[in-house]
């Protein structure tokens, strides 16, 4: 019997967040008839893995350390195969700036944005597009995320994030309508629109029961979505696994690139295993390819 470690937990502000993801994985990974290991990241987390000599770790983690490309380059040192992308592919998504500019490189639209380490640097004091959201350059669930009308709103928000962040980015707010697209081992699924009620999707909407409305989006605007997923997911070499999130402004019809996750929400009801459940491919199956799949290191 394959001896799976599901790495979860950490000191990120989505540490609570893994958990929970970790714990729906390691359940569906007992039904599947695999001997299953919930792990905690720990400091000790190399020494508990040599101890438990797993087959495959499924890393279950979401921001800094773990979805960065730091426990990847661990496991890879150690010789252990795991579920998921690589050490390079995991740092630069974690990084939105770094992901953005590859991107803008590479003919795909993203949000007009600066990114700062300062609230005195010079960029802020030219800024004049309100409303602007304001958030960490890396982490996700949107915690931190912060929508500013004005230049005093502004400066506070950085401000308030850079006692926690290294880097904040600051975008125009593109359009009102929000959509997500899941990559799948090869397959692209059913993008979703997302309709939070308070208006924007932010922690405690993406956490609260009934505060949002997900919707299947099919016909051309679907397609449009799917194939700049694709081209997301070559342009950035992911090979397995991951959400890209997108903004699309009507008025003009342009869809433009918010972030990529390469670790998304894996709980029973996160946004990647709806996205499966409406290609018929359930939870478990969902866990299925991704342990089925090539091993990433080893």
């Amino acid at each position: 019997m394959k001896r799976i470690a599901v790495v979860c937990g950490g000191w990120s502000p989505e540490a609570e967040i893994s958990r929970k993801g970790a714990k729906a994985v390691a359940a569906a990974l007992k039904r599947l008839g695999f001997e299953t290991h919930l792990l905690e990241l720990t400091p000790d987390i190399a020494v508990r893995l040599l101890e438990l000599k797993p087959d495959l770790v499924f890393p279950l983690l979401h921001g800094k350390p773990g979805e960065d490309g730091s426990l990847q380059g661990l496991l890879e040192i150690m010789g252990i195969p795991y579920v998921g992308e690589g050490v390079k592919v995991s740092s630069l998504c974690m990084d939105k700036d770094w992901t953005k500019r590859l991107l803008s490189e590479r003919g795909v639209e993203v949000p007009e944005g600066v990114a700062v380490r300062s609230s005195k640097d010079p960029v802020l004091e030219g800024w004049n597009k309100f409303p602007a959201v304001v958030k960490p350059a890396e982490g996700g669930s949107s915690i931190g995320l912060k929508v500013a009308r004005d230049k005093g709103e502004l400066l506070e928000a950085v401000e308030a994030l850079l006692k926690f962040e290294k880097k904040v980015l600051v975008e125009k707010v593109i359009g009102e309508r929000e959509y997500t697209c899941g990559f799948l081992e090869g397959r692209v699924l059913t993008p979703l629109e997302i309709k939070p009620k308070s208006g924007i999707y932010d922690f405690e909407t993406k956490y609260t029961k009934g505060a949002a409305e997900f919707l299947p989006v099919r016909g051309k605007l679907g397609e449009r979505i799917r194939d700049l997923t694709l081209k997301v997911v070559r342009i950035l070499e992911i090979q397995h696994l991951c959400r890209v999130d997108f903004r699309y402004d009507p008025r003009a019809d342009r869809l433009y690139v918010l972030e990529v996750n390469t670790i998304p929400g894996m709980t029973e009801t996160s946004l990647l295993p709806t996205m499966a459940g409406l290609e018929d491919i359930s939870f478990d199956r969902l866990v299925e390819l991704l342990i089925s799949a090539k091993a990433t290191g080893g």
